[in-house]
């Protein structure tokens, strides 16, 4: 019998690395965006997360083998549209307050938009990035593409004076346009700005911390094809998300501006594509540059006020901002974020924008205004709650805030906290579980 078994693994043996030296070369002859690859890379990292045995910002803590310096070594992209064009001086003008963010205008960093006249924002040339887009070989394929056509009806408002329609239809298929945008906005930075170590894509309403963003690039190699941001979607098109900032190095550039096939086949997708930042994602597949979700945490896509503070992340740096839209929020956010000189935290969101201090719900627990905001995922709900106390008491142990409406008599709790509102005229009490909070907060250095 043993000797049986023996004989069994000699003979076994021979197919088992047949078989797995057939299955590593059918994979590795697979198209790097084929939806196997992209599989086992999304489950890989997964794993890998699963297993890991340190802190995740662990890498952080010695120095940074790249330094950077910001303003003449990081080529920006910013995108705005005809209708939110008075965003980007305000944008400008948050980078500004500390300053060492951006550089030169045309040499540093570049705007780009959907729109050609002399109703730009002041001091500030926009590049039509979808009339450029419609004068190349694609547009002149697919000229009577409706993109195209709702471009040219914005257009002609635009050069009529008409700012009431021409806002009215931004508005309305805006999104549309900003498809378009992408890929050429690259293709610019990329000829404009040939030499940078990284290149950035930011909304008209996106804010980066100075010290964060730094830090963050500063670990990381330049050389490398590398695509890093707030990673989104599913496993076929895994993407960093626009309003979060995308982060690219000038490696990955080079390696996509010389596969024009590529390019060309991206500027055809944009034409149909709902999300441009996506078209990002699935154009890097391509030449085999996929993002790279250990660095997702220290992206952000929402405005300070709204952000959701999670117990893991309160240790870590968080690098961007989204949604600043109404006048004055960028460059309040620009003043605030500002006050520190090292990268900020999350953690430290609540120090810098809220009224109160956090420790304050420790001794009152009852305050108006609502600290777990908008959304269902996450979120437990509970109908028909009596009081404010009951729903004090349904948070326990698990949940980091909760919410309680005097009129609908609902109780909402989540994992995470935000600054949101502290309003008076409130309908609704809101609390923070200090316990669990506090005890997140004590593992960070700067409460130590």
């Amino acid at each position: 019998m043993l000797t049986f078994r023996r004989r069994s693994r000699r003979r076994f043996s021979p197919i088992a690395i047949l078989i797995l030296l057939v299955l590593t070369i059918w994979y590795i002859t697979l198209p790097p965006d084929s939806s196997v690859v992209l599989a086992v890379n999304f489950n890989a990292y997964r794993l890998s997360d699963a297993l890991r045995l340190t802190s995740r910002d662990a890498w952080l803590h010695g120095p940074g083998k790249y330094p950077v310096h910001l303003p003449s070594e990081v080529g920006y992209l910013i995108k705005t549209g005809y209708g939110t064009r008075s965003r980007v001086r305000e944008q400008i003008a948050a980078f500004a307050v500390k300053g060492g963010v951006l550089g030169d205008e045309g040499r540093d960093f570049l705007v780009v938009g959907d729109w050609t006249g002399a109703r730009s924002s002041p001091g500030v040339e926009i590049h039509d990035a979808v009339r450029l887009v419609m004068e190349s070989n694609v547009g002149r394929d697919f000229g009577e593409h409706h993109r195209f056509g709702k471009y040219r009806s914005l257009q002609g408002a635009v050069l009529a004076g008409d700012d009431e329609k021409a806002e009215e239809l931004g508005r309305k298929f805006g999104w549309e346009l900003d498809a378009l945008k992408f890929i050429m906005g690259m293709e610019m930075s990329y000829k404009r700005m040939p030499h940078k170590k990284w290149y950035i894509i930011l909304d008209d309403d996106t804010f980066v911390v100075k010290e964060s963003l730094e830090l963050l690039l500063s670990h990381l190699d330049p050389s490398k094809p590398q695509y890093v941001g707030n990673a989104v979607g599913d496993y076929k098109a895994r993407f960093a998300h626009g309003g979060s900032a995308v982060i690219i190095s000038g490696e990955a550039m080079k390696i996509l501006f010389s596969h024009p096939d590529v390019v060309t086949q991206a500027y055809i997708g944009s034409l149909d594509e709902t999300w441009g930042d996506r078209l990002v994602a699935t154009t890097l597949q391509k030449i085999g540059v996929y993002i790279d979700e250990r660095y997702s945490h220290y992206f952000n896509g929402e405005a300070p006020d709204m952000t959701r503070i999670r117990p893991d992340r309160m240790c870590s740096p968080v690098v961007s901002f989204h949604g600043l839209r109404k006048p004055g929020a960028m460059v309040h956010a620009g003043r605030m974020l500002g006050k520190k000189n090292k990268p900020v935290l999350w953690g430290e969101l609540w120090e810098l924008f809220s009224r109160s201090p956090m420790q304050s719900y420790a001794e009152s627990p009852l305050k108006s205004g609502d600290h777990v905001g908008p959304g269902e995922e996450e979120v437990m709900l509970w109908e028909g709650v009596k009081r404010a106390e009951d729903c004090q008491r349904k948070c326990k142990s698990w949940c980091l805030a909760w919410t309680y409406d005097t009129d609908t008599h609902q109780c909402r709790a989540s994992p995470w906290l935000i600054v949101g509102s502290e309003s008076v005229t409130s309908t609704k009490l809101s609390g923070v579980n200090w316990s669990k909070a506090s005890s997140a907060l004590r593992r960070c250095s700067f409460t130590s």
